[in-house]
């Protein structure tokens, strides 16, 4: 039998293992096994400030006096937006939202790991980071997500793009069904270089094989999606 399983599962399996945080329970990776995540107010934050940096044009609202961003029914004023804005200026020829997949041979089985960029500029691939806390650039190094996506696209070149987000705390809708965004701060950072290295590609091959070790103890295939391969 052969599988398909998402980088962002691997990479919970990895910080599970590791204990990278006290967010890091089995619980959360079993629910990105078995497809329960639907998101929070980070995540929803994060997308719509994504959204802002691909289609920013998409998006331009005006309230009154208030000329801004009106994201999936959230609200970034051009001052709030104004970081993403100008990213998205520094990087005209970005190619946004690229799925990206290869094929491994992991005990017998071949596994299909996919995955989708953030960007892709050039020969150098980039990841939105949104951080609603000091960001720690060491859970970014030690990261196995920029690993699998040069290792996939073949690539020597990764950057991680990170926004601390200052004062959120949830999301609040009035009764027209918009979230305004108050007393936020938007901080961005220098970006995160990533390159690849001689042995990045066994190192991949080792984590999927103990997250399928992993599977195995525990009796989760039912929850994988199959994957027949081409070949």
């Amino acid at each position: 039998m052969s599988y398909r399983v998402s980088v962002t599962t691997i990479e919970k399996f990895r910080r599970y293992m590791t204990e990278a945080s006290t967010f890091d329970t089995e619980e959360s990776l079993l629910d990105s096994i078995k497809g329960f995540f639907l998101g929070n107010d980070k995540t929803k934050f994060g997308e719509a400030w994504g959204k802002i940096i691909e289609e920013g044009h998409k998006f331009k609202h005006v309230s009154g006096n208030l000329n801004g961003y009106l994201v999936d029914g959230i609200f970034f004023s051009e001052e709030l937006a104004r970081p993403a804005v100008e990213f998205a200026a520094a990087h005209p020829k970005m190619i946004y939202e690229v799925p990206v997949a290869k094929e491994y041979e992991v005990n017998g089985m071949t596994i299909l790991v996919s995955g989708r960029t953030d960007g892709i500029e050039g020969n150098i691939t980039r990841d939105t980071k949104c951080k609603f806390r000091t960001p720690d650039f060491q859970e970014y190094v030690d990261s196995y997500q920029w690993r699998f996506y040069l290792d996939m696209l073949n690539a020597k070149t990764f950057y991680y793009d990170v926004f601390e987000v200052q004062g959120f705390d949830s999301l609040v809708y009035d009764k027209k069904g918009i979230a305004w965004l108050h007393d936020i701060n938007i901080i961005p950072y220098e970006p995160l270089y990533c390159s690849s290295y001689s042995d990045m590609h066994d190192d991949c091959k080792l984590l999927l094989r103990q997250f399928f070790e992993y599977i195995e103890e525990k009796n989760l295939y039912q929850f994988l999606k199959p994957y027949k391969s081409n070949a």
